[in-house]
């Protein structure tokens, strides 16, 4: 047990070294591509440049976004603010703030708003190209003048603070059709950052799958296991069109199902080996000959050949991977002489 124990620390402390090795913060990543992000993240955190952060859902915005206001050094807090979820009636009581008594229902003292709580640090426009045009004016007259005054106030109140913004959608279009303002456009996108989907960094899907992993297993009280080399493969083969957040979640499922010391390929879930085992099929397919009749029946035997592999040869489990009654996989099993 004691030997066990022992191995399992080196397994955690291994991964604690690769993933020093390679974060920014909460960034995970080894590739070229993110490393270029990583690099030009330092190099501009230092300054005063408001920061656009595009990419796909689930690319790490947010993640990003933190690491650069920590290496920053700034004093003040990080303060993100998803766009798409402040209702158009109360942007200004949420951005501003309010004093006593400047509306019906507003807090004895009043509060303050999101500004003056990021003065000194910095806010985080998550999804900023959800912003509704009269909302995009107000916040435009806040970063030229820097300076807010509150909802029934009378003092303005100076602003030091760092802007980053973030968005999955292409605010260029959206400024052509007018959905966007050309002039806050060219405000918050002094320094543009465009983070790679996954399927475009595939280096780093294992280290990232250990990160979750060590992690999701440390919440959980749980050992770190192996990861079988099949698990590895099917990983990197499939595109991740959820990103990390994607990736995360798999291990969750991974980790809350396993009872072993070994993730094994019956653990990924079900439209992921399924996704890789169909890729696979077609890709063997078109490097041979295209007839109709002879690509679906090349393919249907990649396919049950697959299942039988991840169901370790049970007939039942390789049916129900395949969507189909287990009499009708015994009797294509037995014309393809499989």
């Amino acid at each position: 047990m004691q030997d066990e124990l022992q191995k399992a620390n080196d397994t955690v402390e291994f991964l604690q070294r690769e993933v020093n090795k390679y974060s920014f913060g909460g960034v995970i990543g080894k590739s070229k591509i993110i490393q270029q992000k990583i690099e030009m993240s330092k190099q501009v955190a230092r300054t005063n440049a408001s920061i656009l952060i595009v990419g796909e859902s689930g690319t790490g915005k947010e993640v990003f976004a933190r690491a650069i206001h920590d290496y920053s050094g700034a004093k003040g807090y990080f303060v993100p603010v998803n766009c798409s979820a402040i209702p158009a009636e109360l942007f200004e009581s949420e951005f501003f703030g309010y004093e006593e008594g400047a509306f019906t229902g507003a807090k004895k003292g009043g509060k303050m708003g999101l500004f003056e709580l990021s003065n000194d640090g910095t806010i985080f426009l998550d999804e900023i190209g959800d912003l509704p045009l009269f909302m995009q004016a107000k916040l435009l007259r806040v970063l030229q003048n820097k300076e807010i005054k509150k909802v029934g106030g009378e003092k303005n109140i100076k602003l030091n603070l760092r802007v980053i913004s973030a968005t999955n959608k292409n605010l260029q279009e959206m400024v052509e059709k007018g959905e966007f303002r050309e002039d806050l456009y060219y405000r918050i996108n002094v320094i543009e950052i465009k983070l790679p989907p996954l399927r475009d960094r595939k280096e780093d899907i294992i280290l990232l799958f250990k990160y979750f992993l060590k992690n999701i297993c440390k919440e959980n009280k749980r050992q770190v296991p192996k990861i079988d080399s099949e698990v590895a493969d099917m990983l990197i083969k499939y595109d991740w069109y959820g990103n990390a957040r994607e990736l995360k979640n798999t291990v969750e499922h991974i980790v809350a199902l396993n009872r072993d010391d070994v993730i094994t390929s019956d653990l990924i879930p079900r439209h992921i080996r399924h996704k890789v085992s169909s890729e696979n099929g077609i890709e063997k397919i078109y490097t041979t000959d295209l007839g109709l009749n002879e690509s679906v029946e090349k393919f249907e035997i990649s396919l049950i050949k697959k299942a039988l592999e991840i169901s370790n040869g049970n007939k039942l489990k390789a049916a129900n991977l395949l969507n189909i009654p287990r009499t009708t996989l015994h009797s294509k099993i037995n014309r393809y002489n499989i």
